[in-house]
Parts: C-alpha cells; sequence; structure tokens
C-alpha cells in the first residue's frame, strides 16, 4: 500500500483523484493548493504526488520544482493534470513529472496512469548520452530556481548554485558556513539576531534534519528577502556525516501577503475604535509602522484656506533623528506636494537621485534611502497625502501599492465619514435647539415690553411723569435688544444664503485690527488690559466691515467674559499663505463639550448664560459666516492659563 498526496483547489476534482487512488488500494492526503501540498510532502515523503497546474499561492510546475531540488524528494514522482498547459509544453517537461493528464480526463484514463506511477521503480539518475556526470550535475543546478547550497564537515562551500550566487555574490562559494550569519548579515524571520548555530546547514551538520527554517537575508541592492530552508547531513554507505546539504525557497511573495494582510487587518481596527481624525491618523501610522517596519511616516490634510498640506500625524520610530520637514507643502512641490499634483503614488527608490521630489534638505536627514506617497481621496477630491521614509530600498511592488490604494481609501472614506456624521450631528442639534433659543431670545425682552406696558395702562391719573419715564426706559431697552436681535438674524441669514455679497478689496488688516481694540477700551468701568501684538501693515483680500465685525466681536467677547485687571493680548500673524488674528484671555472659559457649539445661532455658554452678563449669542455664529465667506476658518480652545483662545486664520 502506497501513500499517495493529491494537491488540487478544485473540490470536484480533488474527491475523483482521491477516490481512484482508494480504488487502487492505496492511502490518500489531501492539499487544497501548492504551497500547503509542498509542506505535506517534505514532511511526510509521500510515495507518489498527484498535483494541478493552476493553483492559488504555488503553482504545480513549481511545486514539482521544489520537490525535485530537495534532496529527500527528489526520487518522489509527480503526477502533474492540466488544463491550462497541454501535455507537450516546454515548462511541464521542464520540472520532470513522471507523467501528464490532460484535462479533461476520463476515470480510466487516471487509473491506468497512477497505476503505472505507483509500480514503476523510480528513474536511475543518469546522465544524458555524451554528458560526462560533473556537467550533468552542474547544468541541472544551474537550472534550478530553487537555491542549492552544499558544504563539507567543516563547513566550507562545495556546491552553490547560480541562484544563492545570484543573491549573495560569489562570497557564497568562499565564506565558511559558520561566518555566514555576521558576513551576510542573517536574522530570523521577526529580524531577531541569528546565532551562528541555527545556522540550517550548521544544525544539519551536526546530523539534524531541518525543516522550513526561516532566515531574513537582504540581497546585493539591501532589498530584504525571507527565505524557508530544508536541509540534511549527507552521509556515506556507513553512516558517518560527510557535509550537508540545504535547499533554499524565497517564500518572500508568501511574508509580503500574511504581512499585508496583517497590516490591512490593523488600519481598519484602528479606524473603527479612534474617536476622531486625529486619533485615527496616528493610529493608523502605528498599524502600518508596526507591520512593515517603516521607521517613519506622515500622513498630511489639505487645508481649504491657503490650498497647502499640512501634517495631521506623524509616526518615527523610537531613537531615530527628526526629519527636517517643512511646516507645509504646495502642489507640485517636495514628495507629498508632488503626490497631490498627480494624484496617484509616487515612488522614490533612491531619495538622493537625480529625479527625486524629496527635497535635499529632507533627503539629507535622518539617513533614509527610499520613499514614498500615496494620496488619500474622499470621492474624487484628494484631502490627503501619507508619506514613508525606509532605510532600505524599496522597489513599487504590485502588491504593496495595492494595500496603500487600499488603505489610503480605507482613510478617505473615514474621513468623508466623520465629516457627514459631524454635520449630521449639528443639523439634528441645531434645529432644534435654534427653535428653542429663538423662542427663549424673543420671549424674554417681548416680556419685558408687554409687563411694562401693562404697568403704564394700569397706572392711576396721579402717577408722575418720573416713575412713566422709568418703566419707558424698560421698554426701551428690551426694543432695543429686540430690534438689535433681529437684525443680526437677518443679517446672518442673508450671509448664510449668500444673498449679502461682500465688498472685496485690499485690506489692511493690522489697520482694521488697531482699530478695533481701540474701540474697545472704554473708560465706563473697569476693565481688562488690551495688549496688541501687529505688524505694521498687513495686506489681505477681503471686505473691511465685515473683518472689522470679526475683529470687534472676538475682542469684544474676550473683554466682556474677562475679569477686571487681567489682559487680553491680540496678536496678529502672516504665516505662509495665511494671516493669522489670535485672541487670548484668561476670563471664566467655556465648558467642556460646549465648544463647538457656540458657533450656532444664540446658542450661549451655559457659565456665561447664568452670569448676567449681556449678549444674543449670535457674535460668533455671525464671525464664523463672515470667515467662511473670505475662505478662512476659526477655531476655540481651552488657553494655557484657562479661558479662551479664539484663532482666525484667513488666506492672503
Amino acid at each position: 500500500m502506497a501513500a499517495v498526496l493529491v494537491v488540487e483547489d478544485n473540490p470536484e476534482h480533488q474527491a475523483v483523484i482521491a477516490e481512484v487512488v482508494r480504488r487502487l488500494g492505496h492511502d490518500v492526503t489531501l492539499a487544497g493548493d501548492g504551497l500547503a501540498g509542498l509542506a505535506s510532502a517534505l514532511a511526510h515523503r509521500p510515495d507518489l504526488v498527484v498535483a494541478d497546474v493552476d493553483m492559488p499561492h504555488l503553482d504545480g510546475i513549481r511545486m514539482c520544482r521544489a520537490l525535485r531540488a530537495d534532496p529527500g524528494t527528489a526520487g518522489v514522482p509527480v503526477v502533474l493534470v492540466t488544463a491550462y498547459l497541454p501535455p507537450g509544453d516546454a515548462l511541464l517537461a521542464g520540472a520532470g513529472p513522471a507523467a501528464v493528464v490532460p484535462k479533461p480526463f476520463r476515470v480510466r484514463e487516471l487509473t491506468e496512469t497512477l497505476r503505472a506511477c505507483l509500480a514503476a521503480p523510480p528513474p536511475p539518475a543518469a546522465a544524458p548520452s555524451g554528458v560526462n556526470d560533473t556537467a550533468f550535475v552542474e547544468a541541472m543546478l544551474h537550472s534550478l530556481d530553487t537555491g542549492v547550497v552544499a558544504c563539507d564537515l567543516d563547513g566550507k562551500p562545495l556546491i552553490a548554485n547560480e541562484a544563492v550566487r545570484d543573491f549573495f555574490g560569489e562570497d557564497a562559494t568562499r565564506i565558511p558556513i559558520p561566518d555566514w550569519t555576521d558576513h551576510f548579515g542573517l536574522r530570523r524571520h521577526d529580524g531577531s539576531p541569528l546565532p551562528a548555530e541555527e545556522l540550517p546547514l550548521h544544525r544539519a551538520l551536526s546530523g539534524e534534519e531541518v525543516r522550513h527554517a526561516g532566515v531574513l537575508a537582504h540581497d546585493q541592492q539591501q532589498r530584504p528577502r525571507w527565505f524557508s530552508i530544508n536541509a540534511r547531513p549527507v552521509r556515506d554507505p556507513t553512516g558517518v556525516v560527510l557535509g550537508a546539504v540545504a535547499a533554499v525557497h524565497d517564500v518572500t511573495a508568501d511574508h509580503h501577503q500574511h504581512q499585508y494582510q496583517r497590516c490591512k487587518s490593523r488600519v481598519l481596527k484602528a479606524l473603527v475604535q479612534a474617536p476622531d481624525t486625529a486619533r485615527a491618523s496616528e493610529a493608523v501610522l502605528r498599524a502600518i509602522a508596526g507591520e512593515l517596519g517603516w521607521p517613519y511616516l506622515r500622513m498630511w490634510l489639505v487645508d481649504e484656506v491657503t490650498d497647502r498640506l499640512r501634517p495631521a500625524a506623524t509616526y518615527t520610530e523610537p531613537g531615530a533623528p527628526p526629519m527636517l520637514l517643512p511646516a507645509s507643502f504646495e502642489r507640485g512641490v517636495g514628495l507629498a506636494g508632488t503626490c497631490w499634483s498627480r494624484g496617484e503614488m509616487v515612488w522614490v527608490p533612491d531619495i538622493h537621485g537625480e529625479d527625486s521630489p524629496v527635497l535635499p534638505a529632507v533627503a539629507s536627514s535622518g539617513g533614509y534611502r527610499a520613499a514614498g506617497a500615496v494620496p488619500v481621496r474622499s470621492a474624487d477630491k484628494v484631502v490627503g497625502v501619507l508619506t514613508f521614509f525606509t532605510h532600505e530600498h524599496q522597489e513599487p511592488e504590485p502588491a504593496l501599492a495595492t494595500l496603500l490604494t487600499g488603505i489610503s481609501g480605507h482613510i478617505g472614506a473615514y474621513l468623508e465619514r466623520r465629516r457627514a456624521e459631524e454635520l449630521a450631528n449639528q443639523l439634528a442639534a441645531s434645529i432644534g435647539e435654534y427653535v428653542a433659543l429663538v423662542g427663549h431670545e424673543l420671549r424674554t425682552p417681548l416680556t419685558s415690553i408687554g409687563t411694562y406696558t401693562d404697568l403704564i395702562t394700569e397706572s392711576g391719573d396721579d402717577t408722575t411723569i418720573g416713575e412713566v419715564r422709568d418703566l419707558l426706559a424698560v421698554i426701551e431697552r428690551n426694543n432695543a435688544r429686540l430690534r438689535t436681535l433681529v437684525e443680526r438674524l437677518l443679517d446672518l441669514a442673508a450671509l448664510e444664503s449668500g444673498h449679502a455679497q461682500l465688498t472685496e478689496t485690499t485690506v489692511d488688516l493690522a489697520a482694521v485690527v488697531s482699530s478695533a481694540a481701540a474701540a474697545a477700551v472704554t473708560d465706563d468701568e473697569p476693565q481688562p488690559e488690551i495688549r496688541t501684538e501687529l505688524p505694521a501693515q498687513l495686506l489681505i483680500p477681503g471686505d473691511p466691515l465685515r473683518l472689522r465685525q470679526v475683529a470687534e466681536n472676538l475682542i469684544g467677547n474676550a473683554v466682556k467674559f474677562s475679569p477686571a485687571g487681567s489682559t487680553v493680548t491680540v496678536t496678529l500673524t502672516a504665516a505662509e499663505d495665511a494671516a493669522v488674528l489670535t485672541v487670548t484671555d484668561t476670563g471664566m472659559g467655556i465648558p467642556p463639550g460646549e465648544r463647538d457649539r457656540l458657533f450656532a445661532r444664540l446658542y450661549r455658554a451655559t457659565n456665561a448664560r447664568h452670569s448676567g452678563i449681556p449678549g444674543t449669542g449670535l457674535g460668533l455664529a455671525l464671525t464664523r459666516a463672515i470667515v467662511d465667506l473670505h475662505g478662512g476658518s476659526i477655531s476655540l480652545r481651552e488657553g494655557a492659563q484657562g479661558g479662551t483662545v479664539a484663532t482666525v486664520r484667513l488666506p492672503v
């Protein structure tokens, strides 16, 4: 009874072949792909292998060649079943099968072929007529895709075929095996050091048969490659060890496949669990760096105010020197800007090359050798760029390109989803809140007007003019408040609907801010000191009256909500393509969770609403509408010493 290994990825064909083998009275082992079949054959050495040609992970021809290259399975007959190549094809013949069965086949045909292969003795290893043994062996070793290395008992290399020499160079024939670890920088698959005594050939010299030992090495271009090595001792007829031989299989493609799948899974998990865009970007970079071993990555997002790329997150390998990158990139400049401009992936195998888009100052920092960039898209628009730098040579590998493109697609979808969720939440919250706030802000002055009118109406004829005047003052004050509220609501509606147009001209923003700061100073009552840090001039395009509103609202809020004797700082700077206005106070601040809601119409922070400080809750809403129309952005954050920092960025 023979042991037959059937390697077939089609379940129906696998079942038919297995049944034929059982009817012949033999044991069957099944494998669903070439890689699993090779592992099974090397581990258990069957008497016959029946393999399909077209299979995932490792096709039948390559599997057959690998079996021929391994001393333990070189004599095992292999029957190749093919619908992909004709039986007389040179590729099939070169693999050395015992027989070829074309698809579609009949059961009788397959039965006779398998019976003949199981009954026939293994073919003698004789050289072809007219060829001496040495020349034939050399030619055979030269033709193998699998690397073969043999050494004597002292570790001196006796055989290193062309596949090995192509990778390691001619040193593979001169360097003693115990010195290979240091000379070639060999490591375990996980990158950890590989002691010389763990080398497969070294272990085989001690009499051990080694299966699937993992070794990581770098070729002469410093590209990493992962190998699976089988090694065994070479013995004389009496069993004395004379040396050792090893078959070296390049499993880099399989390693990358598993590595890329793990990377994709970690990225998806990071995006699902991240509470916001900033932490999502950081988690994604950590996931990629952890799986691919890249020492430096950076996520750039498009700043719509300046139309430049700005960093959103950065990963730097612990202990690595800092990267000398600019604070932003414009289209077509540097690696990130080039990727943004082209809208496609950019590979830079050598960042020091003449055609490298990496800026010279960046290329000279950090000791990096290769780099790449992939655009992040939201729908058809590029919204960001993911860049990476490596110490090793990095070719534009198709599988890696597919992985990075997929990751960038997930990031773009995440950004789009977060934006949609934020807008939906804001809309859902603002509709009901707006109705309630409008009702409150209108009813409060109307109540005062109505009740004080009633008091006047019900006053007796002996009521003095002074008493009536006091009541009328309350009515007038609430009437003015109501009129201001309606005017601001109408102004805001006009701005947001586009009915109110900007009168755009060249504006000296420094003069506008200086005038607004001066107007905020009054002698009526104690108030904070207003300190300004302004340039002599800063020209931007815009509407001077609307920009004056922005400055007055922000400075007025800071003064209104800060105690007397404190300081309100107003600064104006030019940063690349943006003018940055910052108003900082040390007042009551904004309660946690309410900062973004302050831009909604009529919303006032809870601490301000209950402080007795007057206000309509429309100043910041108007300010944001004006800033948006100028193509800018506005944000609020907590100050280092409490209070609030309001920042406006306007394009110049």
